[in-house]
């Protein structure tokens, strides 16, 4: 039996990011992983994700360019970018092994289950076993895609995502993508983008019905994707699939029926939390999966932690990397930093870059706070003119009374970079006047950001009020 100080069971982004973090913080620290190690992030989410889809983007800004100093259009090659994806992913797994090794986190390969206090028994990949004693624990092992009662999945004709980039091989003839949340929107628009027939329904009124997204924010994706040629049904579901040799009927809710080749079910993800002995050890999990943590990340068992997908909360990476950095520090040096997610962007990677982060204008509102939101457009800005790119807007959310930074949203080209911007100025002193004491380069993207809080500014200095808050994420929990 060895006795780390901290084992992590997952290697996903917030199994790892614990695993470094407690490490530079002086802990022993084992990683354990039944799986590829990455996680569904490296393999199967974000990075293969983010390859294609800047693929799909090049195509759309070259032939956008024709006539403007670019001669003919470009066609993309859906095997040729699943090769380069594969290259990619396998180079970053390759090489996962050895970092984690250079900062000293062991990495053990099998299927790990809690043991009794502090113990983990490791089922190892070669057939053998091993048993960790470690004073802490922080489990991550992340969500699996939701399945759809009326779409069953088969991993051929109807897939998820996890399907969708280990066993597509080829580009679909015409595709239906169930959901119209950030992977519908995504894995949808790539594929258009290398040539299929693309439908997106959503069961709600809008596309990207999600708490941090403005709803304006999804109302311009859905512009895009009409030019583009995407067809977008809202109010909508489907009711039933019949799938044979040459495709996959599908029935909807509105009793229409139409034929496709293909179906990908993107209805959310839930928990990856059976197995793992967790009603035996005494670790609480909801009736949905999810493993219960308090506000430090702390489960119902002390010394037992739980960060990403398998708990409640957002389920992305960006969530997952913040969970990691907070249980890892609580559980290396004690239950001191708390989880705050609206201190975390939401990227979404799709015809057009969103990103958000802090409350919109409806949350803030409901928070209490006299909202306001000052907005500059792209259509005004040099370099998104230089660049025949001035779709997209920056938004940021400002309480009026104060001027207290409250959160932003920015649409357009490289938002998920120029997000970090909004992200520092809801947790700095300076709040909205963060973004004034910055000198800009010309032209920028980021420049716009001084441009939209230029009025508001202007008003609070003339107005003599001597009413100032911080952004709103600056205190310390």
């Amino acid at each position: 039996m060895t006795t780390p100080d901290l084992v992590v069971i997952g290697s996903g982004p917030g199994g790892y990011k614990a695993a470094v973090t407690a490490a530079r913080l002086g802990a022993r620290v084992t990683l354990v992983e039944k799986g590829l190690p990455g996680g569904t992030c490296l393999n199967q989410g974000c990075i293969p994700k983010k390859t294609l889809v800047y693929l799909a983007n090049l195509i759309d800004d070259v032939n956008a360019l024709n006539g403007r100093g670019l001669t003919g259009y470009t066609r993309g090659d859906f095997p040729a970018a699943l090769r380069h994806k594969d290259e990619v992913v396998r180079n970053i797994r390759d090489h996962f092994p050895l970092w984690l090794r250079r900062l000293g986190v062991r990495l053990v390969r099998g299927r790990a289950s809690l043991a009794g206090p502090g113990k983990v028994a490791i089922a190892l990949e070669d057939g053998g076993t091993e048993t960790l004693r470690a004073a802490r624990i922080i489990i991550a092992t992340g969500a699996r895609p939701r399945t759809h009662p009326a779409c069953p999945v088969d991993g051929r004709r109807i897939i998820d995502s996890s399907h969708f980039m280990t066993t597509l091989h080829r580009l679909p003839e015409n595709i239906l993508c169930l959901g119209g949340g950030p992977v519908g929107t995504e894995l949808g628009y790539l594929l258009h983008q290398f040539g299929a027939r693309v439908t997106i329904v959503e069961r709600s009124g809008r596309l990207l019905d999600k708490p941090g997204i403005p709803e304006r924010a999804g109302q311009m994706l859905e512009r895009k994707f009409q030019r583009l040629g995407v067809d977008v049904r809202k109010g909508l579901t489907v009711a039933g699939t019949r799938v044979d040799g040459g495709g996959v009927d599908v029935t909807f809710t509105d009793g229409s029926r139409e034929r496709f080749s293909h179906v990908l079910v993107a209805v959310g993800r839930v928990p990856r939390s059976a197995g793992l002995g967790l009603e035996e050890a005494g670790v609480e999990v909801d009736t949905a999966g999810f493993i219960r943590t308090n506000e430090y990340l702390e489960t119902s068992l002390p010394g037992v932690y739980a960060v990403g997908d398998v708990k409640a909360g957002p389920m992305t990476a960006n969530a997952a990397l913040h969970d990691a950095k907070v249980a890892a520090s609580n559980a290396v040096a004690g239950n001191t930093t708390q989880r705050n997610y609206h201190r975390v962007p939401v990227v979404v990677d799709s015809a057009l870059e969103i990103a958000a982060v802090g409350l919109t204008e409806e949350r803030a509102e409901l928070a209490g706070f006299e909202p306001d939101a000052a907005r500059a457009n792209y259509a005004g800005s040099a370099k998104a003119l230089g660049r025949n790119d001035a779709e997209g807007f920056v938004e940021v959310v400002h309480d009026e009374e104060t001027g207290q930074m409250l959160g932003g949203c920015i649409v357009g080209p490289e938002a998920g970079e120029q997000i970090q911007m909004l992200t520092a100025a809801c947790q700095s002193p300076r709040g909205l006047w963060f973004l004034k004491d910055i000198s800009y380069s010309h032209p920028s993207w980021c420049e716009e950001l001084e441009n939209a809080v230029d009025p508001y500014t202007a008003e609070f200095l003339q107005s003599g009020k001597n009413i100032f808050r911080p952004g709103i994420y600056a205190i310390r929990d």
